[in-house]
């Protein structure tokens, strides 16, 4: 799917390299539409050149900072099943209690 938007901020990026506010627009449009993958992807891609390798890592650094943040703001608490254990251990109980009752019965005749 071709976003007009995601490529006229990547030109921007890639002709203003040195500039931070490129970058940071860039960026901030991916995460808002759900498009890391994409940056993280064009940053990779600019890791093997020379002049802009090492800028280039610093940002795919970045995107993966922003990739861990939007994935734990939709983490949810994990569910504790603490009723479903007292319902086993009652159910034990009473056929325990059950099968005793059941003996008891049958040996006093």
């Amino acid at each position: 799917m071709l976003d007009a938007a995601l490529e006229a901020l990547w030109k921007q990026v890639v002709d203003n390299w040195d500039d931070d506010k490129p970058h940071a627009a860039f960026l901030e449009h991916c995460r808002q539409t759900n498009q890391l993958a994409e940056a993280a992807a064009r940053y990779r891609g600019m890791t093997g050149d020379r002049a802009r390798g090492t800028a280039a890592q610093k940002r795919l650094d970045g995107v993966a900072i922003l990739a861990l943040a939007a994935l734990e703001s939709t983490r949810t608490a994990p569910v504790v099943r603490r009723g479903q254990t007292a319902a086993i251990l009652l159910f034990l109980l009473f056929a325990a209690l059950a099968f005793w009752l059941v003996g008891y019965l049958y040996l006093e005749r």
